[in-house]
């Protein structure tokens, strides 16, 4: 008898909750903190998109959109603009502008904007 009763509580469906255990925290997790981006470094090169949108905000963008309906509308037209080769091609030069920037700035030059700011505040 005792064989036929365990028979039917394995095949009950009910689940036996079991406890759980509280932990405490032995010491509280730090929060990362993010390296503060240096003023004087140069801008990211903008990407084919970006290009397009500043050349087509004006266009796009209606009396009483949000700032979210315009990007959400332009990345749908976007999505069917067929040849995109002028904007890449902007990006592309964009990008090399950018990486001959850098590469100035990391070996200690300063960025023609930025020097002729340093110069004009003189």
């Amino acid at each position: 008898m005792a064989k036929a009763a365990k028979a039917v509580k394995k095949a009950s469906p009910k689940k036996v909750a079991k406890p759980v255990a509280k932990t405490t925290k032995a010491s509280p997790k730090k929060k990362a903190t993010r390296a503060k981006k240096d003023p004087n470094a140069p801008k990211r090169g903008a990407s084919a998109y970006m290009l397009w949108l500043a050349e087509n905000r004006k266009r796009i963008t209606k009396a009483g959109m949000s700032v979210t309906d315009v990007a959400k509308a332009a990345g749908v037209e976007w999505g069917t603009v067929k040849d995109k080769s002028k904007w890449e091609k902007a990006a592309a030069e964009d990008k090399k502008r950018y990486e001959k920037e850098m590469a100035s700035y990391k070996s200690g030059g300063s960025t023609p904007k930025k020097a002729a700011k340093k110069t004009a505040k003189k």
